[in-house]
This record gives structure tokens, sequence and C-alpha cells, in this order.
């Protein structure tokens, strides 16, 4: 399996599993997660780009629009990622007692680390 497939299988992960963690705490309502704080479309993007990692190799000729097609949507991802994480700094901000937590930080390293394999897939070389 090649190298990057493994990084874009990676960053999904981390990605998916870091909604489940808080994404901002405050002190009337407590912690709020990545589901309730808006941040699960990050998954859809990198549903795709793990569904394209899962099916392989693909022939000669197709690679090459592929693994634009995985960085376009691994961008995609990142880009709504660093948006979500600008939203719970204002929101914890904004509230007296406020905190950001893990959350953002952790789907914003999982879309940054689907970008880095998305990358790696351009490389006949690793794997």
């Amino acid at each position: 399996m090649h190298l990057s497939r493994l990084v874009t299988l990676a960053g999904v992960a981390v990605a998916g599993l870091a909604l489940f963690l808080p994404q901002a705490r405050f002190p009337v309502i407590g912690p709020v997660d990545g589901f309730d704080g808006a941040a699960w479309p990050v998954m859809l993007p990198l549903a795709l780009l793990a569904l394209l990692a899962v099916l392989g190799d693909r022939p000669e000729g197709h690679r090459l629009p592929v693994a634009l097609l995985a960085v376009l949507l691994s961008c995609a991802a990142l880009v709504f990622a660093v948006a979500k994480a600008v939203d719970a700094v204002a929101a914890a901000g904004a509230v007296a007692g406020g905190a950001v937590r893990a959350g953002p930080w952790m789907v914003l390293a999982g879309a940054a680390l689907a970008l880095a394999g998305s990358l790696l897939s351009f490389s006949r070389r690793i794997g």
C-alpha cells in the first residue's frame, strides 16, 4: 500500500475522532463537541477522500486526475477546519469564562495530515 494512502487515512481518522472531543467549553452550557459545534461537515470531503484512498491503484492514465481530486478534497476540508477553529476561538472569546479545547486543533491537524497524504499521492517513489 502506498504511503500516501496510509497518511490520508490517518488524517481522516484523526479528524473524525476529534469531532467527539470538546471544541469549546462555556460556563453555563459546558463543553461543546464537534457535532454540536457544527464541525462535522469537514467529514464530507474527507469521506470522499478516504474512499479514494481505500479504492487503491488506478490505471496509469487516471492517476493524475485522481490525485488532483484528492488534493482539492483535502484542501476543502482544511479550509473548513480553519474556519471552524476560528469560529471556536471567537465563540469562546466572546463569553467570559469560555475556553477553546483540543477539538478544533485536532480536526485541523487531521485535515492537514490528509492534505499531506494527498500531496504524497503524486509521488511514485514512496511506498
